[in-house]
């Protein structure tokens, strides 16, 4: 049984009697796969280019496929590190190991289960498993492709769904923090950001631009 956005809030302690539908907040209109697959690619390589041990490899296998125009000004500018000298690289990219692109994690979670690769999704108060993750990406070297033609999407009453939770999570959220100065239980905004920023980007294609709001 899939609960509502109300009980889902009342988990943390947040009581609400009443909430519009996401269709009075949002207008909708999903992407499609092809476009949902190729976002899924951009942040799977850009998670490569942070941690992977040779990240030129990373920036060699993306240029091989054609695949860097695809990446926006902010995964372009993190990919830029490969053309460093060797030991610049290496200081930069443990520098983005404690950036918040690292979060990307969470959004690149959410496109997966979204095009219905991933089951179903933790719950708000825990972090994914990028173990579970990785095998359903490409691994360094395939082709993309394959991946891209592939890629479904959920029904929109799932994602719609999800998008309501996680924008009202949200919401309550930062009103208790602005109020309080404290967090909601265990919850961690920037994972809770990034799941709503994914959520936002596939169900309100004529609203949201990826990275627009870090610019």
């Amino acid at each position: 049984m899939i609960l509502s956005t109300q009980d889902r809030l009342k988990q943390y302690g947040l009581e609400v009697d009443s909430l519009p539908e996401i269709t009075e907040i949002f207008p909708i209109r999903l992407r499609d796969p092809g476009e949902l697959a190729e976002r899924t690619l951009a942040l799977h390589a850009l998670l490569g280019i942070i941690f992977h041990p040779e990240p030129r490899e990373i920036a060699e296998w993306l240029r091989a496929e054609d695949f860097l125009r695809k990446l926006t000004e902010r995964e372009q500018w993190a990919f830029a590190l490969t053309d460093l000298p060797e030991d610049e690289m290496r200081w930069r990219q443990t520098a983005l190991q404690s950036n918040l692109l690292t979060w990307r994690a969470e959004s690149l979670y959410v496109l997966l289960w979204a095009s219905g690769r991933v089951p179903s999704l933790v719950d708000a108060g825990e972090r994914m498993d990028g173990s579970l993750v990785a095998e359903h990406l490409p691994a360094l070297g395939r082709p993309l492709q394959p991946f891209i033609h592939e890629t479904g999407l959920r029904p929109e009453r799932e994602i719609l769904t999800e998008l309501h939770y996680y924008f009202f999570l949200n919401h309550f959220m930062e009103d208790v923090y602005e109020q309080t100065g404290e967090m909601i239980g265990d919850l961690e905004p920037l994972l809770t950001a990034e799941r709503f920023r994914a959520l936002h980007w596939i169900s309100c294609a004529d609203q949201s631009e990826w990275d627009a709001d870090d610019e």
